[in-house]
């Protein structure tokens, strides 16, 4: 007990340490504003589906019952889907209306791919191809998962009104309709947790943090559900708008507890590499290149040999070195053109590969594009060039031994 305590006071304490040094708050403001800007459109893409299904009327008075401290904003926000799903079938929405739609759908979910990637230390995005076939999954699936829950409860319940004499079916459906809404939650931030980061999350890392988050989402909505008709003084202030900095403060607070989530899920499954990935900024330039070199002599002559091709993870296990370390010095490989970055057959792991030829590359090859990385261009960091620029380089180059003093 006393080790699951201090397993559990250390995840705590990375996740808060990470949190302030990845600066995650700052990612929950930025997706609380993509979240605004995207809202219009995601509702009116879950009301034409719903509709579709015919149950329209189910999710208007669930928005009703969600936004009671301003009526009248409902009332327009509805106003506002049904306009733009009337323009939609006319056809305006074709062009402007259109690149609108897709730009704050795909800004939204870039974002977020943005903040977890920060939070795993994995490269920016994903290639075009997989953005393009994981961003799709999500605007159709989520919608739909959407509706089939309302569809399912409105089901149950029409179960329960045949059945009003059962008192067993009638607390079982009513159960149920009241726990789907939190296991649903649950579900899919442990589905975001795993899938979001371009990173090999393992599913062990997220399924605590996912249902820790999706409990703990579920107790904020009800909270905000049940307790803002009660904010009087608030509704006197801002009138029939009330519901707008209501609305944004449940957003970003729902953010926060996401993104909290997911940092979580790091702190989980790097536990025992942390205290070395802690201290890898303050490597030595030495050391670094000789894990650089570590690194690349591994993957050539796996190459040369005819074996698999690493990934980060197996690499990181080959090596004995933390995953992070590993894979942030692959991805400076990559941006010195030494190493090719290739995904496996499903699409889902990133290989790497070298990308020149092995009989060309030696030590000196390595250290002379590490040397080189990066910009050398003056006119981008020096507005005159110095008398001394030129003497400086070929005395690194051909005599190191020269006093400074005798330039």
């Amino acid at each position: 007990m006393q080790r699951w305590w201090l397993r559990v006071t250390k995840r705590i304490f990375i996740a808060v340490e990470c949190i302030n040094k990845n600066n995650i708050m700052s990612y929950a403001s930025a997706l609380t504003y993509s979240s605004m800007l995207a809202a219009i459109p995601v509702l009116a893409i879950i009301f034409g589906i719903s509709r579709g299904f015919g149950f329209g009327s189910y999710l208007e008075d669930k928005l009703h019952d969600s936004l009671q401290v301003g009526p009248e904003l409902t009332d327009k926000v509805i106003e506002f889907v049904n306009s733009y799903l009337e323009h939609t079938q006319e056809g305006v929405v074709i062009g402007v209306g259109l690149i609108v739609l897709l730009y704050t759908l795909v800004s939204l979910t870039s974002n977020i791919e943005t903040a977890f990637n920060t939070i795993w230390y994995a490269p920016s995005s994903r290639n075009i191809y997989r953005r393009v076939l994981d961003y799709l999954s999500i605007f159709v699936l989520v919608p739909v998962v959407i509706v089939f829950t309302g569809g399912v409860n409105l089901t149950l319940a029409a179960i329960r009104g045949h059945f009003p004499d059962y008192q067993f079916v009638n607390d079982t459906v009513e159960w149920t309709i009241r726990v789907s809404p939190t296991l649903l939650a649950c579900a899919a931030f442990v589905l975001l947790f795993r899938f979001m980061p371009n990173a090999d999350v393992k599913w062990k890392s997220v399924f605590v943090p996912g249902i820790a988050t999706g409990i703990l989402f579920m107790t904020v909505q009800y909270l905000y559900f049940h307790y803002q008709i009660k904010l009087s003084s608030y509704n006197a202030i801002y009138g029939s708008f009330a519901a707008i900095p209501l609305f944004m403060l449940w957003v970003h607070i729902s953010w926060c507890l996401c993104l909290i989530g997911a940092q979580l899920c790091y702190a989980r499954q790097c536990l025992d590499d942390y205290a070395f990935e802690r201290s890898s900024m303050e490597l030595s330039r030495r050391y670094r290149d000789s894990l650089t070199l570590l690194l690349m002599c591994r993957i050539c002559k796996r190459f040369a040999s005819g074996g698999t091709s690493f990934t980060a993870r197996t690499l990181s296990r080959d090596t004995h070195l933390p995953e992070t370390i590993v894979q942030i010095l692959l991805n400076e490989l990559v941006s010195m053109q030494l190493l090719a970055e290739v995904y496996d057959e499903s699409g889902k792991h990133r290989e790497f590969l070298p990308a020149i030829d092995i009989n060309r590359i030696t030590v000196s090859t390595v250290m002379r594009r590490i040397d080189s990385h990066g910009a050398e261009r003056l006119d981008r960091t020096w507005q005159a060039k110095t008398k001394d620029w030129e003497q400086l380089r070929n005395l690194r180059i051909h005599n190191e031994d020269a006093l400074l003093i005798d330039l």
